[in-house]
Order: structure tokens, then C-alpha cells, then sequence
């Protein structure tokens, strides 16, 4: 399975996905490198359309998108990338989040914001 994270300097064609998936989306800042979104709905699931990185500065790092249900990590994403401002991750098909199911983004560079597009499952 090939996995895809694109490496860009404009993210504005991406930011109507959520919307036209019929989800929302949810930004965090950087500050500490990972963010983490949670399923707490019991009866209710959602899935990945998107995942948009900004950087204050360009800058150098690795960033991994994974999910963890049950106990189990799945890599969903991965890059590294070099004096990057903008980075933008698809995903390539609809990965279900469940009750408790964890969306895990790592970055070593903590200098930015994510936004997190999601939609209904």
C-alpha cells in the first residue's frame, strides 16, 4: 500500500474537502510536537479526509499520521521533509475511527499549526 504525504507551499485548494465531505475540522497548535484526537462518542464514527501542516518558518523535520485502535498503531502517513512551510497529507481512502480509535500526528518541528478534516462515517 502506497502511503502519500505531499510536501507544498499553497494549501488553500484543500481547505473546502471537509466541507464538501459533509465533516468539520479542528485546528491545534505544534507546541509539543504531537496531537492526538480521540473518538469519546460510543455510538458514532468518523473518518480521515485530511490533515494540513503550517509551519511559522520553513523548517526541517519528520511528520507521522497513524492510527491507534485497540492497542495497535497503524502508519498512515509518513515524510520527511526539509525547509517546508506547508504540508499537506490526503487520506487515500476512508480510515473508520471508532469509539476510543486515536488520529496520532508527530512532528519533530513544533513550530506550527495542524488543522484536522474529518467526516462523518
Amino acid at each position: 500500500m502506497k502511503r502519500h504525504l505531499l510536501v507544498t507551499s499553497i494549501v488553500v485548494a484543500c481547505l473546502p474537502l471537509a466541507s464538501m465531505a459533509g465533516g468539520f475540522a479542528s485546528t491545534f497548535r505544534l507546541d509539543r510536537g504531537v496531537v492526538a484526537v480521540t473518538n469519546v462518542q460510543a455510538n458514532s464514527s468518523w473518518a480521515t479526509v485530511a490533515v494540513l501542516v503550517r509551519f511559522d518558518a520553513g523548517t526541517n523535520g519528520t511528520l507521522a499520521i497513524r492510527r491507534v485502535s485497540q492497542g495497535n498503531t497503524f502508519t498512515l502517513g509518513t515524510c520527511t521533509f526539509a525547509v517546508a512551510t506547508n504540508l499537506v497529507w490526503s487520506a487515500e481512502r476512508d480510515y473508520s475511527f471508532g469509539f476510543g480509535d486515536v488520529l496520532l500526528i508527530e512532528s519533530t518541528a513544533t513550530n506550527g499549526v495542524i488543522q484536522v478534516m474529518l467526516k462523518n462515517d
